[in-house]
């Protein structure tokens, strides 16, 4: 029984690190090349897109990191030209984030080249085999999430 444990581990091991590896090529493939914008980048200005306006509290809070880790982060993308930062009228202690026309340009072709990514990695692999795996990947959390105490 023991031996069996230890080669359990083992496979446990190694699916977290092709976890890690492929949700690092997977980024690396979708950022699109010379770009100099992270996928992490990306994604805010797709929550920029869809709320309009949100706080360094509120983007801390998105990305589950500091109120300070979230000032840096922004202040990156403040310096690429892709948003915005202004005060509230209301409380001029409150800043404002949002997107500007190049941000929004940005995102646009960002997503038209995803879009396309995608869909050569589904010509590759297939769509059955993708919905099996995400099925997989959805049972894989449900246990995760139930051993952990989590819902």
């Amino acid at each position: 029984m023991g031996e069996n444990f230890v080669c359990d581990a083992d496979i446990l091991e190694k699916s977290a690190a092709l976890f890690r590896r492929i949700w690092q090529v997977y980024q690396e493939y979708l950022t699109p090349e010379g770009s100099q914008v992270s996928p992490h980048q990306m994604y805010l200005l797709k929550l920029l897109e869809r709320e309009s306006t949100l706080t360094p509290s509120e983007i801390a809070g998105q990305f589950g990191i500091t109120l300070g880790a979230a000032t840096g982060f922004i202040d990156r993308v403040y310096k690429l030209g892709l948003i915005t930062r202004t005060r509230s009228e209301e409380d001029r202690r409150l800043v404002l984030i949002q997107l500007t026309p190049e941000g929004a340009s940005l995102l646009q072709a960002f997503e038209q080249q995803q879009k396309q990514k995608h869909r050569d990695i589904i010509n590759k692999i297939g769509l059955p085999e993708i919905i099996a795996m995400n099925q997989s990947l959805e049972k894989f959390l449900k246990v995760l999430e139930e051993l952990g105490g989590r819902k």
